[in-house]
Parts: C-alpha cells; sequence; structure tokens
C-alpha cells in the first residue's frame, strides 16, 4: 500500500469537541462536559419540551433520548445528535461506552424512549461494532454533514477525502447505535 496518497492524520483533530472529551488533559474534558451539560439542561430539553426547537427545525438534527439510570432508577432526558440513514435513525456515543447515557442504555435497553422532533417511539436498539460499518457511517457523515463533522472531529471539507482519510482512531472511539 502506498501511503503517500493516503491521509494519516489522526481523528480528532486539537481544538474540535471530540478531542476536548477523548484526548485533552482532566480539566479541559471536565470545562467542555460542564459546558454540554449546561447547554442541554437549560436550553436544550427546555425548548425541546415546550416544543419550540422540533418547531423551528432542531428536531431533524436532535432528539431526546430517554433512559433509565443504572444505578439510580431515574429516569434519565439526553439531547443526542441524530441522523437518518437508509430511514434507520442513528445515534453515536461520541464518549465510547465512558458516556453515562450509553451505559444505562446497556444497562437498561428496554427502558428507553425517543422523541425525536414531534414523534415518540420506543426503539429497538442495535448497537453497531463492526468495524467497516463504522467506518462506512463516518464516511457518509463526512460527506453529507461536513460542518457537523468540522466541528466535532475537525474535518475539513475543503483538504480532506473521505476515500483516502484513515478514520481508524476515530472508529475505534466511538460506538454507534441504530434505533428502529
Amino acid at each position: 500500500m502506498d501511503d503517500s496518497k493516503y491521509n494519516l492524520e489522526v481523528f480528532p483533530r486539537k481544538g474540535s469537541a471530540l478531542y476536548n472529551l477523548q484526548k485533552a488533559d482532566e480539566i479541559e474534558r471536565r470545562k467542555t462536559l460542564k459546558r454540554w451539560k449546561k447547554t442541554n439542561k437549560y436550553f436544550v430539553l427546555p425548548f425541546y419540551k415546550i416544543g419550540l426547537l422540533p418547531l423551528f427545525g432542531f428536531g431533524k438534527i436532535f432528539l431526546i433520548l430517554t433512559t433509565k439510570g443504572r444505578k439510580s432508577g431515574k429516569m434519565r432526558k439526553t439531547p443526542l445528535e441524530y441522523r437518518k440513514k437508509d430511514g434507520v435513525v442513528t445515534i453515536v456515543s461520541a464518549r465510547g461506552e465512558k458516556s453515562d447515557w450509553l451505559q444505562n442504555l446497556r444497562a437498561n435497553p428496554d427502558e428507553a424512549r425517543v422523541r425525536c422532533g414531534f414523534h415518540r417511539f420506543t426503539p429497538r436498539l442495535e448497537f453497531i461494532d463492526n468495524f467497516e460499518e463504522k467506518d462506512h457511517f463516518i464516511k457518509y457523515y463526512v460527506k453529507n454533514y461536513g460542518r457537523a463533522a468540522k466541528m466535532l472531529f475537525g474535518w475539513n471539507s475543503k483538504t480532506d477525502d473521505p476515500d483516502t482519510t484513515d478514520f481508524s482512531t476515530l472508529v475505534n472511539s466511538i460506538t454507534i447505535i441504530c434505533l428502529h
């Protein structure tokens, strides 16, 4: 294999949200998590609850995942970015198995509920563990949602090519879940 035609730069890139959550020092990681939690608690959840975010089209980007706490047993609501691929709602845990909502989902899969825009449903969960499937989804994501990929993990649609980029570090650090 000729490495000269492949982009071997590692994702996530420095300065991106995922980099701050995965690779930054503990202080920066905590600051990033705190910032996301505040945004979710004081903006996304309240405005989603009263119907404003779905009304303005944010229901096409964000869903509310309700899980039962693995320790407390309380119902927890988490706003997540989602994408529909081939008619299937797909979510990604950027922190992999470390995220609380994913641990809750694995502990109590039958208790999960989803609010996607104005629609509510009980999902059948499919955890994607296959490297090729995850790599294929990341390539789909960067091709179709370049601006979001730039913010999340530092993708540059002007200089990066999805067909020649090695996403293995990113693919190995995330968890992908399909909600049927």
